[in-house]
């Protein structure tokens, strides 16, 4: 008998709270004292949740909120106050507190569990990245989104790429160059937000149908879906379909297709949708 593997041992948290139920593992980010503003400690913490649960099949989606008013006011700018004292060069910490924030977008970008964003009041800066490096945002009718940045004499260096990536260059300039926000009814115009709800319940029913269609699927081909999306114009197109059909012939054979496919034959559900949650 193949007994199931150990639980995931997460991290202790200090600015997150991380609750894991079934197969939805819910990371807050709990400063709303500082409308949930991402201090290098945050940042830290949630890469490190992340990694953790990286091969966790177990675990089918992960989901982002902000605790209180707003899901978050980006950066802190403290950060930046504390590293300018720093020594320049090679090891400015200026550099490293941002391009950490950088590395942590690509990271949750590359998790292979699907990633869904629940965001109410603001979304600035960093948290703006977040929500477009998210596999799906469900936003509060009260949502807006910003990049302002430039109104501090500074670029939007960290984000930049994952917005203009999600929303195009043209509207990415928009927003970084007048830092003027963007509201739900445009994003969800726009393709970023997938539902808008006018309260918090008919947010949290929009999640309940979004994690009832994510338990449908194969936690494996959700993470090589991804992964083949990301290379998309990127690699190849030929590279791209060649290791795309090598990946579908080896999960029919051996894989979850294999149990997908059996399991369309018997009329019955497949193995996964049996996760608890």
């Amino acid at each position: 008998m193949t007994l199931p593997p150990p639980p995931t041992q997460l991290p202790d948290c200090r600015w997150l709270t991380v609750d894991r139920r079934g197969f939805t593992l819910t990371i807050t980010m709990n400063r709303p004292e500082a409308r949930n503003a991402m201090i290098l400690g945050m940042a830290q913490e949630l890469s490190a949740v992340c990694a953790a649960v990286a091969d966790d099949r177990s675990i089918g989606a992960i989901v982002l909120r902000g605790a209180g008013k707003h899901f978050s006011a980006g950066g802190d700018l403290k950060d930046i106050f504390d590293a300018i004292a720093g020594a320049e060069g090679a090891d400015d910490p200026l550099f490293r507190t941002n391009r950490f924030f950088g590395d942590l977008l690509m990271q949750v970008d590359a998790q292979p569990q699907v990633v869904i964003a629940m965001v109410q009041g603001a979304a600035r800066g960093g948290a703006f990245g977040l929500a477009c490096v998210s596999d799906v945002v469900i936003g509060r009718s009260d949502a807006t989104f910003a990049m302002p940045e430039t109104g501090l004499g500074l670029p939007a260096a960290q984000i930049i790429p994952f917005v203009a990536r999600r929303l195009g260059p043209h509207m990415t300039r928009r927003l970084a160059l007048t830092g003027l926000p963007m509201d739900a009814a445009e994003a969800h115009r726009l393709g970023l937000l997938y539902a808008v709800g006018d309260d918090d319940a008919a947010m949290d029913a929009t999640l309940a149908t979004v994690l009832a269609a994510v338990k449908e699927r194969a936690p494996g081909a959700v993470a090589q879906a991804k992964t083949l999306v990301a290379r998309a114009g990127r690699d190849a197109t030929s590279v791209l379909l060649d290791d795309g059909g090598r990946a579908v012939a080896d999960s029919a054979r051996r894989g979850e297709g294999a149990e997908g496919l059996k399991a369309f034959v018997e009329k019955r559900k497949p193995g996964w949708t049996e996760r608890e949650g």
